[in-house]
């Protein structure tokens, strides 16, 4: 019986081994063995081999090698095989494309940086900072028409998740949008509100950049509303006023730790 095929899913950036075969093919036997360790794992791997292999001299009596001698070759070589490595890193995003996760791309551009590039990785960089760029836009410009299509149509939950979830960090929701937004929240959290509506819409809220801005009409009479306006009234300061309350301090930040949940843990 024939096994259903899973469905494809983004790509995890292909390795190639052409720039590391290619260094490999340059060296001395002295430097291969090395070479292979840093390809392996860096410095760490390098270190793990010799200590494993004098370990395993020493056992059978037979003479151990200089660490010492090991490291030079491999500080020697370390700037070499990084740019192998990355090469054939960027050469398999490359190959990718589109079918590439963005973090994935963004991750070999940003890796750019800790190696030191010559003229054939400076063009594979400049191909896949393009390709970075022109993705990123393509991304802002949808997520902006569904912004504007949430506000648009009153769908405050849909605006709200849209606002705490931007396509990349460097995204900013625009000073009119973010009015609009504002607008639609506070109007939408009144007393009249039903209450369960009513909780979500605060719990969502308080996920956001515009959290602070926000001014509910009101509270539902509910005890579980009430419970949630105080739990989120250090984030949403009009709600201590409603409350009666001292307005609390602002949380910390937790911008980084929020994107990498979709709800409140709370």
């Amino acid at each position: 019986m024939g096994h259903a095929e899973r469905p494809r899913g983004p790509l995890q950036p292909q390795l190639t081994t052409i720039h590391r075969n290619a260094l490999l093919a340059t060296l001395s036997p002295e430097q291969l063995p090395v070479a292979e360790q840093l390809l392996r794992g860096g410095m760490p791997s390098v270190r793990s081999a010799v200590a494993l292999q004098n370990k395993n001299a020493s056992a059978q009596g037979r003479p151990t090698i200089d660490p010492t001698t090991i490291e030079r070759i491999a500080e020697e070589l370390i700037k070499r095989t990084n740019l192998a490595l990355w090469k054939d890193r960027a050469g398999g995003a490359i190959i990718a494309g589109r079918e590439l996760r963005l973090r994935d791309l963004r991750a070999v551009v940003t890796s750019a940086k800790t190696v030191s590039l010559d003229d054939d990785a400076r063009v594979q960089l400049k191909e896949l900072q393009a390709s970075l760029t022109a993705r990123v836009d393509h991304l802002r410009t949808q997520w902006n028409e569904r912004l504007e299509a949430a506000i648009t149509s009153k769908n405050v939950k849909e605006a709200l998740g849209l606002v705490a979830r931007p396509p990349d960090v460097s995204t900013r929701v625009s000073a009119d949008a973010a009015v609009r937004v504002v607008a639609l929240v506070s109007e939408a959290l009144s007393a009249e509100q039903d209450p369960l509506q009513w909780r979500e819409i605060v719990e969502l809220a308080a996920d956001t950049s515009i959290r602070r801005n926000v001014k509910p009409q009101g509270i539902p009479s509910d005890e579980a509303s009430r419970a949630v306006a105080v739990h989120n009234a250090g984030a949403i300061p009009e709600l201590a006023k409603l409350l009666g309350m001292k307005v609390p301090p602002p949380p910390p930040p937790t911008r980084v730790l929020r994107r990498s949940v979709t709800r409140r843990a709370s």
